[in-house]
């Protein structure tokens, strides 16, 4: 038998206990990014706007006066970029919050219930979170 073809047995309350882990894994990640957002907000409205005047405007021409398209309003693109991120986030560990925390449900409404776990079974379960997030190492 190959080893990907092994099974182990665990009981239900301890898969619970781990789907609870990453239940309380993801909470944190979600608070570290509404965080991370609730920060870039906060420096986006003090200084992240810029307005950006044509050159054009400054010259006498009144061909060259085009006042309906003379200022362009922007945010900063490394704030914009850092915005899509922590929605990115947000999105991701929410639903990883949101599996488990289901997963832990039906875990603990079957307390006798043993369960044959293959490796990704083991790992989806157990395994190190090769998601983490780079910023919070």
């Amino acid at each position: 038998m190959q080893r990907k073809e092994w099974k182990f047995d665990y009981p239900a309350p301890q898969l619970g206990d781990a789907a609870h882990a990453k239940v309380s894994f993801h909470a944190e990640q979600i608070d570290f990014w509404m965080k991370k957002r609730e920060d870039l907000m906060a420096t986006i409205r003090e200084e992240g706007i810029e307005i950006n005047e044509k050159i054009a405007l400054g010259y006498v021409n009144p061909k060259a006066r085009d006042w309906d398209r003379g200022g362009e309003i922007m945010i900063r693109n490394d704030l914009r970029k850092g915005l899509m991120e922590t929605f990115e986030k947000l999105s991701y560990h929410t639903g990883k919050r949101d599996t488990y925390d289901g997963w832990e449900q039906v875990l603990r409404a079957n307390p006798n219930a043993t369960l044959a776990l293959d490796i990704d079974d083991w790992l989806f379960f157990f395994g190190r979170d090769t998601d983490i997030d780079d910023e919070r190492l």
